[in-house]
């Protein structure tokens, strides 16, 4: 099978798991706080992918790429995740995943600026539909009554994707020498380890792990841990092993799709005609991007 369709294929597919990932997440942050969900999220895949990694070939890795990749989880998951958990309690899961298209732009820009990628104008307008699409939905999102924690929201959320974009730059870098699954592995242990110690500097890992004693919640945490990890950590680092950064997650920002309608259904979250517009702009401009970086 052709690499470039296994890699759309995953890019898809990350989509699809990070959609259900920030409805079953959105629950359970009403109960865990950002630091303790990114902790007990980091921990749970970590012990799921090593027993995947064991059970795979072991490839050497490279001191450089090990690196990077430490650095890309401290990033993209200590940092990152944490903002993404806090912001997902200000803003509802459809605004904030098509906030999260804004990071798709940023991660193309940075690829072009950093790893050579160059783009015609058509990729350009096609970025112009997505921004355009994302400040409809955006605005349909913000009442009166919800301006103030919103913004804090939107603010939460831009430093959560600007975390992530850069952390997926410095992480294809490394994918040249290692495989999807030992570079997951990599960066789920480093960034959990980073919000380990900051919760001991702190004193606080006590207080984030009181709410882990439900049973129940363990087990609602654990498959949305499941979606996640091997959804939406795993698939995407495949996406961007096989595919250039900027096809790969223009792919992932496919997630409003999936949340326009699993918001609806499970969240009861109301959708404005505003919303779907919006949606239908950021998705217009996700077509124009994919057909012309395909077509090259």
């Amino acid at each position: 099978m052709d690499f470039k369709v296994i890699g759309i294929a995953a890019a898809l597919g990350s989509a699809a798991s990070w959609a259900i990932g920030a409805i079953l997440f959105k629950r359970l942050g009403e109960q865990i706080s950002p630091l303790g969900l990114t902790l007990a999220k980091g921990t749970l895949s970590a012990i799921l992918l090593a027993v995947i990694f064991v059970l795979t070939p072991y490839e050497e890795v490279e001191r450089q790429s090990l690196l990077l990749l430490i650095l890309s989880g401290l990033l993209g998951i200590s940092v990152g995740d944490t903002f993404f958990f806090a912001a997902l309690q200000d803003l509802g899961a459809h605004a904030l995943v098509v906030l999260s298209t804004l990071g798709e732009v940023f991660t193309i820009l940075l690829a072009v600026i950093f790893l050579g990628e160059r783009h015609n104008l058509t990729t350009w307008i096609g970025i112009i539909f997505v921004i355009s699409g994302i400040a409809v939905v955006l605005q349909a999102k913000l009442t009166e009554e919800q301006q103030r924690s919103s913004l804090r929201g939107i603010i939460l959320g831009l430093l959560s994707v600007l975390c992530m974009s850069v952390s997926i730059i410095i992480a294809k870098e490394a994918l040249a020498s290692i495989s999807a699954i030992q570079a997951t592995f990599i960066r789920m242990v480093s960034g959990t380890l980073g919000i380990f110690f900051l919760g001991i500097t702190t004193q606080q890992l006590g207080g984030w792990m009181v709410p882990l004693r439900d049973v129940k919640l363990v087990g609602h945490l654990l498959l949305s841990v499941g979606f996640i990890t091997f959804g939406g950590f795993w698939l995407s680092l495949v996406s961007i092993k096989y595919v250039d950064v900027s096809i790969a997650n223009t792919l992932n920002t496919t997630d409003p799709i999936f949340v326009l309608l699993l918001a609806a259904i499970f969240l009861h979250e109301k959708i404005t005609l505003k919303a779907v517009i919006g949606t239908i702009l950021t998705m217009v401009g996700i077509i124009l991007l994919i057909k012309v970086n395909i077509v090259a």
